[in-house]
Parts: structure tokens; sequence; C-alpha cells
């Protein structure tokens, strides 16, 4: 039977009380008798004008009653019901992501059950973090705050799956803080610093690389390297992509982008979803094919980049211990390997090829669906838009880098 609350006020303000039956940490039930604060009395004198809003929290209430963990708090729904609900089903670089946002914005500012919440404790959330960031003396990115409504967005959706919430959304309205633009600066390789780049590379024997510990030989080689820098830069792969690629994908003029690796996990998608059904493809210009040419096992399958240990090859620690001390030496400074990636978009928008086009190209989220299309339907342009890029590309003398050895010589 759908209870009808007890309105009642106290200090100045109207309350409605109700029964509630909740469950104990040993698994039983208890009944309580929780309240809540409906208004100001001076907003409204009588009693009379504050039933409408008792009525609607407590329909809110009649309607959650019959579900699993009704009235449970915000902070146990993320942490004993939401969290390992995700874990296993999203990516787990997502799942990270909330729980990280969780932990660093959220969780110390957010008290009461996640029926209750609101849309302008959503709000009041925003503005709080934003306030204790400001007095930092850096703020939080845009895209970090956007990030932290998603997760709250995603978690009550999933409260709305399960009736635990009615209604829309919270979040849905919430403002987001600008901050800063950008969380870093999104730093891009011109053309000819790809080419120095891969000069850097272009020889035969091992490479020796002065560390505080002293000098040592990396197991990997140079044409390796140069490969690597050869796919983000020419075919605008994404890290993740990049370790993912194997041998089998390289189909001569193309490659086939069909999974990605993060940290230590495979995923049998990338992040637009590419799949062997339905995979994402990059021409593959004469540079590109000449780098990789240059590494290709006789018998070429699994890995294009291997560990030593039968993995895919960990590109951070690479660029730590291989690429940056090299850059040094030559007084260049290293900008991530996303920053092939954004160079590729800007050295083809310089040669005149439409936006579009670049898009289709890097397989960009945000138009996925207009990407694929594209991309079947008219191939061409995407590949004529490759050979641009390849009729600008000098050829690359073989010529010595230097190393960090060789300032000590």
């Amino acid at each position: 039977m759908a209870q009808q609350g007890t309105v009642f006020e106290s200090h100045g303000s109207w309350y409605v009380r109700w029964w509630e039956k909740v469950q104990q940490e040993n698994g039983s039930f208890k009944w309580v008798h929780p309240s809540r604060r409906l208004a100001r009395k001076r907003d409204f004198p009588k009693k009379s004008e504050v039933m409408p809003l008792a009525k609607e929290f407590m329909d809110r209430v009649n309607r959650t009653a019959k579900s699993p963990n009704a009235g449970i708090t915000i902070v146990e729904f993320f942490e004993k019901v939401y969290s390992p609900a995700i874990t296993g089903k999203l990516a787990r670089s997502t799942v990270k992501g909330y729980k990280d946002s969780w932990r660093c914005h959220i969780k110390d500012r957010v008290i009461g059950r996640v029926r209750d919440f609101r849309t302008v404790d959503g709000e009041s959330l925003m503005c709080d973090i934003e306030t204790a960031n400001k007095t930092k003396t850096d703020d939080l990115a845009h895209g970090t705050y956007k990030h932290i409504k998603v997760t709250l967005s995603a978690m009550f959706t999933f409260a709305k799956r399960k009736g635990i919430y009615e209604g829309v959304n919270p979040m849905t309205g919430v403002s987001i803080p600008k901050g800063k633009r950008y969380g870093r600066k999104r730093l891009a390789y011109a053309l000819g610093e790809v080419e120095k780049h891969l000069e850097f590379f272009s020889g035969t024997e091992p490479l020796v690389i002065l560390t505080e510990e002293g000098p040592y030989t990396p197991e990997i080689t140079q044409g390796v390297i140069r490969a690597v820098i050869g796919v983000a830069a020419f075919a605008g792969l994404r890290e993740g992509e990049i370790r993912g690629q194997w041998w089998e994908d390289d189909d001569g003029d193309i490659l086939n982008i069909r999974r990605s690796v993060w940290r230590t996990h495979l995923k049998d998608e990338t992040k637009t979803h590419e799949d062997d059904d339905d995979p994402g493809v990059v021409p593959i210009i004469e540079p590109l094919r000449s780098v990789l040419d240059a590494i290709k096992p006789e018998s070429a399958s699994g890995w294009m980049f291997p560990n030593t240990i039968g993995g895919a090859l960990d590109l951070d620690n690479l660029a730590d211990r291989v690429i940056k001390p090299i850059f040094k030496a030559n007084g260049l400074k290293w900008k991530g390997w996303h920053a092939y990636r954004r160079g590729l978009a800007t050295n083809l928008h310089e040669l005149g090829v439409p936006d579009i086009v670049i898009q289709a190209i890097l397989r960009h989220e945000d138009i996925r669906t207009t990407q694929r299309s594209y991309i079947k339907t008219v191939p061409q342009v995407v590949t004529a838009a490759m050979k641009r890029l390849e009729s600008q590309v000098a050829c690359t003398a073989v010529v010595q880098q230097k190393t960090p050895s060789d300032l000590v010589n």
C-alpha cells in the first residue's frame, strides 16, 4: 500500500516522514523512520501549501520502494553496486576513468540517497569542485569537469535501469565549469620534424643510451623505432592501435585497424569500434611502406611491434628510455605519440585536403557514422589525400644520428 507520509514543522522548515525497510550489513532488514526536509516555512507558511511537495516526494519513494537498494546512499551505490556492475563489462580504461573521477572529485562531496539527488544538487556539486580547484595554483581542465559530469550521469542512468531513481537523469542540464581549455597543450609535429625523427633512427648499429646509472644498449633496433614512428606519423594511428597492429593487418596498400592494447590488456576493438568484421582502414603511403618492409620478417605473423616476452611493445617505455634521450641530445622536444596523429591532420590540412576527408582518415569518434560511410563510398578520395602527403615527403638520407653517448666522446 502506498504511503502518504506525515508532514510536520520543525525549526522553521517543513518535513515529511515515512517508514522504510533497510537492509543491514549482515543481510537482515530493519524498519526505519527517516524524514526529508521539503522547504522553509517562510516560503510556504501554510501546511496546505507544502503538501504538493510532500506528495511529489512520496510518489518517488513509493515508486522505488519495491526495488532492491531503494534507500541506498550515493556512496554505497557507486562503490557496492555500480562499480562492480561495470567492471568487466566496460573497457578497463573507461572504468578506471570513472573510478578516478569518483575518488578524486565526487566521493567526499556527495551525501544522501540516490533517489533524492536533484539537478540542483548536481549543479552545486560542480560549483563546489570548481571553487575548490580555483583556490589552487591551477584550475582543472574543462575536459576533467566534463568527465566528472559524465561519470555521475552514467551512474544515474544505471540507477534508473535498476528502478532506484525515477524521472529525468538529474545531471541533465547541469552546467560544466569552463576550467582550462585543455588539460595540457595539444601539440603536433610538423612534417619537417617527422623527417628529422626518422633520420635519427636510420642507422643499423645498436643504440647506446646514457643514464644516471650509466650507458645501456636497448634491445630494440633502430628499424623498429623508425617503423613505429612511421605508423604514428603517416597512418595517424592512436597509441593503443599502433600497439595492437599485427602483420596480418598489413594488406600491402592499406593498414587494417582491428584492435587496440591498453596497458597489458588487448581490446578486440578500437576506440572507434573497428573489428575483424568491419575494420578501419588507412592507405599506406610509400614512406610508410618502406619503413615497414625494412623490418618485416619473411613469414610475417603476429605482433608487428612485439616486446621481448611476446606481448605488445610498451610505447611509453620506449619513449622514456630511448626516444626522449635521443631527442634531448639533438635539441628537440618530445611531444608525445598523439602529436604524430595531430601532425598528420595538420599536414593534410595545410596541403588543402578537406576537413571531412581528414576526419575520415583519422576515424574520429564524434563523426563515426559519417567516417565509415565516407570511407566505403569514396575510397579514392582518401587514397588521393594520402598520396598528396606522400608526394611532399622527401627521401630521407641515411645519416649517422647523434646519441647521448656522442656528447661525452
